[in-house]
């Protein structure tokens, strides 16, 4: 993108428009202001401002004194290339390109409709488009995750992002715009005081567990994959509230490195297992973090790992040692939650690609850079480089699929383990990236397995984790046993500390006791 021009409809713009003219001015790449003098009044609307961030009003006249301001009142025509940031239709023939805003399929998107009930898509996925005339390409696009339980931080979301969309990158190609299956959108269609029912119906008396299988070496990377329950092998035979996930082969042992997890500890822990000695052992991190995802690599007859540390804030990179302990050697970056990093050496090139878990864990891409993965890395000249929460997220080791390098992701729409995506990546490099959707493995609708994961290759076998929803009457008691991910205006914390969570379960444990002896008339001593 070279230098643009925006169209605003006054100086009183909405936070999110004010924030993509900051990203234009701060690169070099704004020209003019050009104003319709256009005032949109409605209530509706006015009332949503009070309630989304993203939409509440910001007077610009005292901002950006260097650059141009033109009145369109005056009768003055927009010149150059343009974003539109009016509420008003581009309804008018321009000889140069209009970037705009839009829904998938390339209808200009505008405020007042940001709160349709029947549209969830409408208020998490945004496209930027490219009209020359009478063409118009997609170019670029972000897809945010939503809120739990609150249109309006959704929509905040998706506002905040689409500054990213904007940022000088190259928008020539064709954007891939993602299509869900009827079958994913099912919820969709539901009201929203159902849907809402179903999340806190799952969310009081289900809790999510994980187990890791062996799978026959019969995936198709390049197709659409649905895994056979009677072909899938347990490695452990774990119980549900004492997991393990994320496994990562490792040639060299014929072993795999995995996240060992139990609900009532709350924190992730790290081992390893042995195919030929069928030995599970603990890998001493002497972390007070939740570590999980061992990504691991080979460098100088040396083995490493990187393994997601969020809630330190940081990507660092473990020597492992020979008594199973690992060793820090190196900080890829700080002051960022790095959501299960993945390392890949390509053209003689080491780089990291993990989502920013501070902003969008299973949507917000970014890619580091070394020539040595013990040496500095820098960060992507297009980071975030994807926004997207179909494949943004890892999903396992980077592998060579013939002369193909792969990426898995998770796809994480419409829920968290939805399938495991295959990418293929096409350009790499410290300016460039460019990755395509080539294959898809998945469980069937009737499977107990309710979601994919972690995917990696051993010598013999894929390996997976898959997902199932236990039910329990106590579940919400057992998940808030689970470390989580905080942040505010001063960085990311780590909330669920150990001593809070066993006095949630000591309160927990008085409360079943006093059901017990004075049966539910003990309710009324909360009440």
């Amino acid at each position: 993108m070279n230098k643009v021009s925006v169209v605003i409809d006054s100086e009183t713009i909405s936070y999110w428009k004010y924030e993509i003219i900051l990203t234009l001015h701060s690169k070099g790449f704004l020209d003019t202001l050009f104003i319709s003098n256009k005032v949109q009044r409605k209530v509706k609307l006015s009332i949503k401002r009070i309630l989304c961030s993203s939409l509440s009003l910001l007077t610009i006249n005292e901002y950006f004194d260097d650059i141009k301001r033109v009145s369109l009142k005056t009768g003055a025509k927009p010149t150059g290339d343009l974003i539109w940031l009016s509420e008003g239709p581009i309804d008018f023939e321009y000889i140069n390109n209009v970037y705009y805003f839009c829904d998938d399929i390339k209808n200009q998107k505008f405020e007042s409709d940001l709160f349709l009930k029947e549209n969830f898509k409408f208020k998490s996925m945004t496209y930027l488009a490219k009209k020359n005339k009478n063409k118009v390409v997609i170019v670029n696009g972000s897809w945010t995750e939503e809120a739990k339980f609150s249109d309006n931080k959704t929509v905040s979301n998706n506002l905040s992002s689409l500054k990213f969309l904007v940022d000088g990158r190259n928008n020539d190609g064709q954007f891939e715009i993602f299509k869900s299956e009827k079958s994913s959108l099912i919820a969709e269609n539901n009201s929203r005081i159902s849907k809402t029912l179903q999340k806190i119906y799952f969310l009081l008396f289900y809790y999510t567990s994980w187990s890791v299988y062996t799978y026959p070496m019969v995936i198709d990377v390049f197709n659409k994959n649905l895994l056979e329950d009677d072909r899938l092998e347990k490695i452990f035979d774990d119980r549900s509230w004492n997991f393990k996930a994320d496994p990562f082969f490792l040639e060299s042992e014929n072993s795999i490195l995995i996240e060992r997890f139990n609900y009532l500890i709350g924190r992730g822990k790290l081992a390893k297992y042995s195919f030929d000695s069928e030995n599970l052992i603990n890998i001493n991190t002497n972390s007070r973090f939740h570590i999980s995802y061992p990504c691991v690599f080979e460098y100088g007859k040396q083995t490493y790992v990187i393994p997601e540390a969020a809630q330190s804030n940081a990507i660092k990179i473990y020597k492992k040692n020979n008594d199973e302990s690992l060793s820090l050697v190196n900080t890829v970056v700080d002051n960022f939650a790095g959501i299960d990093p993945t390392i890949v050496e390509h053209n003689g090139m080491w780089y990291i690609f993990s989502t920013d878990g501070s902003i969008g864990s299973n949507s917000f891409l970014h890619i580091f850079y070394a020539e040595d993965p013990l040496s500095n890395w820098s960060e992507h000249k297009l980071n975030p480089v994807k926004i997207n929460t179909q494949n943004s997220r890892g999903g396992g080791a980077i592998f060579k699929e013939g002369a193909s390098i792969i990426r898995p992701t998770q796809n994480c729409y419409p829920s968290y383990g939805t399938s495991l995506l295959f990418n293929k990546i096409v350009n790499l490099s410290p300016y460039e990236f460019k990755e395509i959707l080539i294959g898809e493995v998945k469980t069937s609708t009737d499977s107990p397995y309710r979601g994919i994961h972690t995917f990696s290759r051993s010598k013999n076998s894929y390996i997976v984790d898959l997902k199932t929803n236990e039910f329990f009457p106590f579940a919400r008691f057992v998940t808030l046993l689970r470390a989580r991910l905080k942040s505010n205006e001063d960085g990311v914390f780590l909330e669920n500390s150990l001593s809070k969570r066993v006095a949630v379960l000591f309160l927990f444990l008085i409360f079943v006791v006093l059901i017990y002896i004075f049966g539910w008339r003990a309710l009324s001593l909360f009440v």
